[in-house]
């Protein structure tokens, strides 16, 4: 009688344990929205997986985050920021810093995402023409590009408050496309005069387009000729947590927030973000 019930001690202790230990080291699954839709910063390879610099930075900063997994939401990027401001998204990657403008609609007016984590990767903005219209001085960004039409990217606010308010008055036109790669034939189909772009997707898809032979598709007897006119702005990438009832929603927040910095500070330091870059661009 004494075994059997020694051995059903044992059992329970087992249970216990089972139940105890997966609790212990069972990881806090956190989702961060994004895009594939810019190469090579966030895009899906050949195998339809999702990569990129961004990616891959956070990933494995991540990894060495024991308490914490990631899943990765693909969604359209005016889509991830209204998922942020309403406080559904945990974080997302890669805004610019807009704690001055995205800011909420109701009273007192502030950021609806905060903190950003320290920069990922450093990415060059810059205008791209066709060499047409530059037969006129463009020295002053964007002064000198009144009267021109513009072609960008669906939710990107890269150009700037002051180019936003010359397309309010009617100074510039402007005309939003759904990614990337799709400006590139808009410009040399001459629908649009310029784009404001970041260089290293901007270059990667041309290059891309030349090597398959798209680019001539467009543009059979290579008669337009894009070329940058004006860097207006060096913007670091971050990851971006909402800052909408997010002690509710995450309580976890402030713990990852902190760990990931950490993470990304040692990966600084160490070259592991270098390499990772190295591996896309170089």
């Amino acid at each position: 009688m004494f075994k059997i019930c020694r051995l059903k001690s044992y059992i329970i202790l087992f249970i216990v344990y089972l139940l105890t230990s997966s609790s212990t080291f069972s990881s806090q699954k956190v989702d961060i929205y994004t895009y594939d839709v810019l190469p090579p910063l966030a895009f899906k390879n050949t195998k339809g997986e999702l990569t990129g610099v961004y990616i891959e930075i956070v990933k494995k900063a991540i990894a060495n985050m024991p308490d914490y997994s990631v899943s990765f939401k693909v969604v359209p990027w005016a889509r991830a920021k209204k998922l942020a401001e309403n406080g559904t998204a945990f974080a997302i990657l890669p805004p610019y810093f807009h704690a001055h403008d995205w800011l909420t609609e109701s009273k007192p007016k502030r950021p609806y995402i905060w903190p950003y984590s320290l920069p990922l990767f450093t990415q060059h903005d810059v205008v791209v023409c066709n060499e047409k219209v530059l037969t006129e001085p463009r020295e002053r960004y964007p002064d000198d590009y009144n009267n021109l039409k513009f072609v960008m990217w669906r939710g990107d606010g890269r150009a700037g408050e002051k180019f936003s308010r010359m397309v309010d008055d009617g100074t510039i036109k402007l005309h939003f496309l759904n990614d990337v790669k799709t400006i590139i034939p808009y410009l040399l189909a001459e629908r649009a005069d310029c784009t404001v772009t970041s260089s290293t997707p901007f270059a990667w898809y041309v290059k891309q387009m030349k090597e398959t032979g798209e680019y001539q598709r467009y543009d059979k007897d290579l008669k337009v000729r894009l070329k940058e006119t004006a860097v207006i702005s060096s913007n670091e990438g971050f990851l971006g947590y909402s800052d909408i009832d997010s002690e509710k929603n995450f309580p976890f927040k402030k713990d990852f927030s902190i760990k990931f910095d950490i993470e990304i500070y040692k990966m600084k330091k160490n070259g592991e973000i270098q390499k990772i870059v190295d591996t896309f661009i170089k």
